[in-house]
């Protein structure tokens, strides 16, 4: 019998717009003594996945809203949402597909989440607490989007998608989202002294673009942060998220980089990165290869110096399978967990759990078309990821490192993960 006042007692759903005003699922679950709103976060086109769980049904969003009317809905009313793997085991034996093909990665995670934030409510908890997974308290570290490009740009912009800064040095939460914002600043600043035709524009992640090559974009970031080092005190490192399935030319085996006029043969990649973490000491790279070649990874893993963590994301794709062939090759030493890449909050934290027990630590992530809420905040802290990427500004997204200030303020002693 489910818990005093988990019982489902009613879905409903509509369609709304994300961040980047792309049509999206929003839920209303309510349960005896709980409810819980949440709408779907949509990767970019260009940037979800290979691997990634499928957004909705094949035919579409409306035909995903047939499913919740006739199959799903009807087979969640009266589960006890305080049942978290009860209730995603209930949605991938509905879809019966490896991957959620049928019903779609962000219906089932929105089913997941909204039960999970409702029944923290009717449990009287907040939902980091009702969902913690590992020993001891950690607030994630807010690595922030500065400037954009790739598959989250329109016109001139660098190859690559995130030209980004990690504020290693900071204390607190608080103070990590206040360096993050004035590196922005400065990096604007920066850009409209360059001039170049740059008029104040942003990506989808709100990090700046410009038309830049992605060696300018990083000179951009590293004199921005070196302004806010000698202001703060604090210490901050560059990284970058490549997206190179995006810059992967699969006939021809080489990486092209259209803004710059080049094209990388996977040595010259593994060279060039190489290069960059060296010219400007990065803390973090992701996705520097095709997700398909977890040799690469593995040889870049191997080379990078060890301030500088490696990172997976579309080569792991939140899957468990996926990460441990990663494990088994010693691929990466960070990994990105999204739980709409594998459709329900159980099995993400499986494979965040997967990757912590064997030396990688994970990351949990927003995506580029973002909503209010700010569940994945509290999945960072409920699951003790080293990081969170949430962008640095705009309103999908400092909504959700506000609510890391507020975790910060109400758990006593909590404190940021080291990196």
């Amino acid at each position: 019998m489910p818990n005093s006042g988990s019982a489902i007692t009613a879905i409903r759903h509509r369609t709304v717009f994300d961040s980047r005003g792309v049509e999206t699922l929003e839920i209303d679950m309510q349960l005896e003594a709980g409810f819980s709103r949440m709408a779907a976060p949509f990767g970019a086109p260009g940037s979800r996945g290979e691997f990634e769980a499928p957004a909705y049904a094949p035919a579409g969003i409306e035909a995903t809203r047939k499913l919740l009317d006739d199959e799903l809905i009807p087979a969640l009313i009266g589960m006890d949402a305080a049942d978290q793997e009860a209730i995603d085991e209930r949605l991938i034996e509905i879809d019966g597909t490896a991957n959620f093909e049928r019903i779609g990665g962000n219906t089932s995670t929105i089913l997941s989440l909204a039960a999970a934030n409702a029944a923290a409510q009717a449990l009287g908890k907040p939902l980091y607490e009702h969902l913690h997974a590992v020993d001891g308290w950690t607030l994630p570290v807010p690595l922030g989007n500065v400037v954009g490009g790739g598959a989250h740009s329109l016109g001139p912009a660098p190859d690559m998608q995130e030209h980004l800064v990690v504020p290693v040095g900071a204390k607190t939460v608080r103070e990590a989202i206040e360096v993050n914002l004035a590196v922005h600043a400065e990096a604007g600043r920066i850009l409209e002294r360059k001039g170049r035709g740059f008029a104040g524009g942003m990506d989808d992640e709100d990090a700046w673009a410009a038309d830049l090559t992605d060696f300018e974009a990083f000179e951009v970031v590293e004199q921005a942060k070196k302004t806010i080092e000698d202001r703060t005190g604090v210490e901050i490192r560059i990284g970058t998220d490549l997206a190179a399935d995006r810059l992967y030319d699969k006939e021809k085996d080489v990486y092209v980089y259209d803004r710059e006029g080049v094209s990388r043969s996977r040595a010259e990649q593994l060279e060039f990165v190489l290069g960059l973490i060296d010219r400007f000491d990065m803390a973090y790279v992701e996705d520097a290869f095709d997700s398909n070649d977890y040799d690469a990874f593995a040889e870049l893993n191997a080379a990078a110096p060890e301030r500088c963590l490696i990172s997976a994301d579309d080569v792991f794709a939140s899957n468990v399978s996926r990460t441990q062939v990663g494990i088994g090759k010693n691929a990466a030493r960070l990994m990105i967990v999204k739980p709409n890449q594998v459709g329900t909050l159980t099995g993400a934290r499986r494979t965040a759990d997967l990757a912590r027990a064997n030396g990688i630590r994970p990351i949990i992530s927003n995506r580029s078309g973002e909503t209010v809420d700010c569940s994945i905040a509290h999945l960072g802290v409920a699951w003790g990821t080293v990081g969170i990427k949430a962008g640095i500004r705009g309103g999908g997204r400092i909504i959700k490192l506000n609510e890391l200030i507020r975790i910060e303020q109400e758990k006593e002693g909590i404190r940021l993960a080291a990196w």
